[in-house]
């Protein structure tokens, strides 16, 4: 089922979603789940489907805001690696959740992924407009 367990730092001023993505590469993980991610972000932006196929609205988030929890997907679609993250944010006045487009670090954001012993796949799916998880 796993074949192992990552867990790492991004650090203040770093853009979450690339530096997953560039570990990811970096340790060639191209399965996986994004377990959990906790820490806090200066800004972001998330994205909202609205409508089929594929169609998103983009909402930025201006910080300090504290990662809640996120979740995810490690997968290859074609030969890329794709990285997929949901994740719920918030601050004193407010919680927002959704698709993770894109958020810099404040402090710290420590990242768990649990690298899969098979692969995902990722494809267009035709109704969603989407790149679906396929079996």
């Amino acid at each position: 089922m796993f074949r192992r367990t990552h867990a790492f730092r991004v650090k203040p001023g770093q853009e979450l979603a690339a530096e997953i993505a560039r570990y990811c590469s970096e340790h060639n993980v191209t399965s996986g789940l994004v377990l959990g991610i906790i820490g806090s972000v200066t800004s972001a932006r998330l994205n909202f489907l609205v409508d089929l196929p594929g169609k998103y609205e983009s909402v930025d988030y201006p910080g300090p805001m504290e990662i809640v929890s996120a979740q995810g997907s490690v997968a290859l679609k074609g030969e890329d690696t794709v990285v997929h993250i949901h994740t719920q944010l918030s601050r004193r006045d407010m919680c927002v959740g959704g698709h993770l487009d894109r958020a810099v670090v404040f402090s710290t954001a420590e990242v768990a992924i649990a690298e899969l012993d098979w692969q995902l796949r990722r494809e267009a799916d035709s109704y969603t407009g989407l790149n679906e998880l396929i079996e």
